[in-house]
């Protein structure tokens, strides 16, 4: 006959302990993990073709050579792509800058009711493509062109398209420009009290516009820094508006080259990539440390 022996029960309030976990597995850790996995892939989205670029200038034939980046000093045609391109990036720059920085200050002093409105119309360019922008431009231009040699309508059309500098591209890239400036700026002055600065400097005799140059402006040095490099980086970037309008800039001259070098100008847009990742990477940095000494 088996005997049966009673299984002792556990003591009240205690819990069975849980299975133990294998060696070397850990939820927090594993989800620690799969938190970077967006960010890896789109590290391996961006420099997987970059890297592939690189070796593709760089390395013909499995040899390093940089007999490609000759066409630097050979080709006057980039030499004068390039310093138009410079040309129009420094007036991009002021006219930005000049006309967006006065229109944020007021609207942050004066009219805060207005900043959604102002919002807006900085943001429009974000929803109209930009081969649509380049045909309304055309559009325009051809019109001008169209009323006849002495006209006024004429003579403005032929001054916007001069090759030395083209100001149609100007206008167009500041208006492409518009959305991120403007949020940078405007980030900018929302760290800052910008009334209680002004207030005090007009108490202490100072004029308003002395004190937006000689105290706004240094404390906005970080978003005007990025505002800088983001309208750099476009006037080097932006294909199709100076290829409809017919202007011989970089992008353009990098297009016209492919049929003939496709490895020089592969070489040429890899380092246009680099010196934009460049500055776009000195900005960010130059924002976090203003930012870190503002606190």
């Amino acid at each position: 006959m088996a005997v049966i022996t009673p299984v002792p029960e556990a003591p009240a309030g205690s819990r069975t302990p849980a299975p133990e976990a294998p060696a070397g597995f850990s939820a927090t850790r594993a989800l620690a993990w799969a938190r970077w996995l967006p960010v890896i892939a789109v590290a391996a989205y961006v420099t997987i073709p970059l890297l592939c670029s690189i070796a593709y200038a760089v390395l013909p034939g499995g040899t390093f050579s940089l007999d490609a980046y000759s066409v630097l000093g050979a080709d006057a045609k980039l030499t004068s792509a390039i310093v138009r391109t410079l040309l129009i990036t420094a007036v991009t720059i002021v006219v930005l800058i000049a006309a967006l920085v006065p229109a944020v200050v007021a609207v942050h002093l004066w009219a805060p009711r207005l900043r959604t409105v102002l919002e807006v119309l900085c943001t429009l360019p974000l929803v109209v493509p930009p081969i649509a922008l380049a045909a309304g431009v055309v559009a325009m231009l051809r019109w001008g062109a169209q009323q006849g040699r002495g006209t006024t309508p004429n003579a403005i059309s032929q001054f916007l398209q001069s090759p030395d500098l083209p100001l149609i591209l100007v206008g167009t890239y500041v208006v492409l420009c518009l959305p991120f400036t403007f949020r940078s700026i405007d980030a900018g002055l929302r760290t800052i009290p910008l009334k209680a600065i002004v207030e005090g400097s007009q108490i202490l005799g100072a004029g308003l516009w002395g004190t937006v140059w000689r105290v706004v402006l240094p404390n906005m040095r970080g978003s005007m820094l990025f505002s800088v490099f983001f309208a750099t980086a476009l006037c080097f970037g932006e294909f199709t508006v100076a290829a409809t309008l017919n202007q011989q800039t970089v992008p353009v001259w990098l297009f016209t080259v492919s049929s003939t070098d496709f490895r020089a100008s592969i070489a040429i847009a890899v380092l246009l990539n680099l010196i934009t990742w460049a500055l776009m990477l000195i900005a960010t940095l130059t924002a976090a440390r203003e930012a870190r000494t503002r606190e």
